[in-house]
């Protein structure tokens, strides 16, 4: 192993955890969304959400007046294929709110009170909410196609539970209330979480199913074997977008989209959080006096021992997302990021999180690159790096997730090597949507909310060395 790829070798700079709290507050500044809320005084107040990258439209002040017209038709025009995504998401907004705990405590319970506003009355919460103040022609034309006002009719990694948790443990240790917030949001995110178990759990193996890759890692290679067809191609031609107008026609019903089987995946990544945020609900009732949480426990027991035992593949150690059309639950062989996840459960067995991390994540042939973790193994036959969850992509919330669970099964060396690496990529390159793997080289969205985290690798970082 060269020096490059060892972390006990490897030598990165120091960590500068204010500059990082400065940096990461005027980032989510830059991208921040103001909510005007009436309230009984005549004054009105106002409520906050980080949109991922707020970037502004810019016109070039040197132009004649009589062109500028035609430069605002253009952009009017080319505005759809801009990297910009000015709506709300559902698992950014509980990054943005873990990373403000650190820097703007109010301004994180906002934002999840906000997301937590947008909720359906059967629990639902759409993984992306329209910011209506920034919709372009494509976006308008989308949104007529979707079955309601608020936002689309996916879901995204359901990480809701984990980001209250944060923000409730902060209130808690700096004694600033009673509890008030964890009350109000509690019978939500239960309302929530039994959304998935009602609609998306099909099977007696407690794992829910996602119904398009929109609901996970968009455009990851292993979705490609449900699609029959890459995924890599244009979006506006490809099968997600072909998928979805499929559903226009079913008209939305859940039930008629699972019985047509065309897209159903128990996905590693996606189950994993779901587990580790069923735990987080559970110790938020428990926190509450609240009696479900003995069951939210044993619900994310059930799908751990799931992802164990069906998802795992002995001969290579690494954990596969299930094909589930038909409920057959067929392992789809293709290695992505998402067979490192199991290591952010609490059950998994210590034998098998030896294996991935020898075998795999620290191997310079896989994922231990200079700038790990990629969201495909270097050996992997997919190298494009223009299309997002594809190659030699590193992501900062994967990143996240992963150091985390390293941590948590006593691998701290590993762990404070992938926050001073990822540390390296942000103080070189900026907030950026993701980053390359080999060159560092910062891609797509500039001032990306979610990559961020990184102040929260680095804070517990310094807290564990403290």
């Amino acid at each position: 192993m060269s020096e490059a790829t060892n972390p006990k070798q490897h030598k990165s700079k120091r960590i500068d955890i204010d500059w990082l709290k400065d940096a990461a507050f005027q980032t989510l500044d830059r991208n921040r969304v103001d909510i005007p809320v009436p309230t009984v005084k005549i004054s009105k107040r106002k409520r906050s959400y980080h949109a991922p990258s707020l970037r502004p439209i810019e016109y070039p002040h040197k132009l004649p007046s009589w062109l500028r017209w035609l430069y605002k038709l253009w952009w009017a025009i080319k505005e759809p294929l801009e990297v910009r995504y000015p709506h709300q998401w559902t698992w950014d907004s509980c990054a943005h709110s873990i990373v403000l705990t650190h820097v703007d405590l109010e301004a994180a319970r906002q934002e999840m009170e906000l997301l937590l506003r947008t909720q359906t009355t059967d629990g639902f919460i759409p993984h992306m909410i329209w910011n209506g103040n920034r919709m372009h022609w494509a976006d308008k034309w989308l949104k007529r196609l979707y079955p309601g006002d608020i936002g689309s009719p996916y879901l995204q990694p359901p990480a809701l539970a984990e980001a209250v948790e944060r923000i409730t443990t902060e209130y808690v240790c700096r004694e600033i209330e009673d509890l008030d917030f964890l009350n109000w949001a509690l019978p939500r995110l239960k309302k929530y979480y039994f959304y998935i178990l009602n609609t998306r759990v099909r099977s007696d193996d407690g794992l829910p199913e996602i119904i398009i890759s929109y609901e996970s890692k968009d455009r990851s290679p292993e979705y490609d074997i449900i699609y029959g067809a890459s995924n890599a191609g244009l979006a506006p031609m490809g099968p997600m977008s072909s998928l979805s107008r499929k559903y226009v026609i079913m008209g939305w019903d859940t039930d008629k989209i699972f019985a047509s089987n065309r897209f159903r995946v128990k996905d590693t990544l996606f189950c994993c959080i779901y587990a580790q945020n069923l735990r987080a609900l559970s110790r938020l009732c428990d926190l509450a006096a609240d009696d479900d949480g003995e069951m939210f426990a044993c619900m994310a027991d059930e799908a751990e021992q799931s992802i164990l035992k069906k998802m795992y593949h002995e001969e290579t150690g690494l954990y596969y997302s299930l094909d589930s059309r038909g409920g057959k639950d067929e392992q789809i062989r293709v290695n992505t990021i998402s067979c490192l996840m199991p290591l952010i459960l609490d059950n998994i067995d210590q034998k098998q999180v030896q294996k991935l991390i020898k075998d795999w994540l620290l191997s310079p042939n896989e994922y231990w690159t200079k700038y790990p973790i990629p969201v495909e193994p270097v050996s992997s036959k997919y190298h494009n790096m223009r299309v997002i969850w594809r190659g030699h992509q590193t992501w900062v919330y994967t990143n996240w997730y992963i150091e985390r669970g390293l941590r948590k099964h006593g691998h701290d060396d590993i762990a404070d090597e992938l926050t001073r690496r990822t540390y390296e990529l942000v103080r070189k390159e900026g907030f950026r949507e993701y980053y390359s793997a080999i060159s560092g080289k910062g891609e797509r969205a500039i001032d990306f909310g979610w990559s961020t985290l990184i102040l929260d690798m680095a804070v517990r970082m310094q807290s564990d060395q403290a």
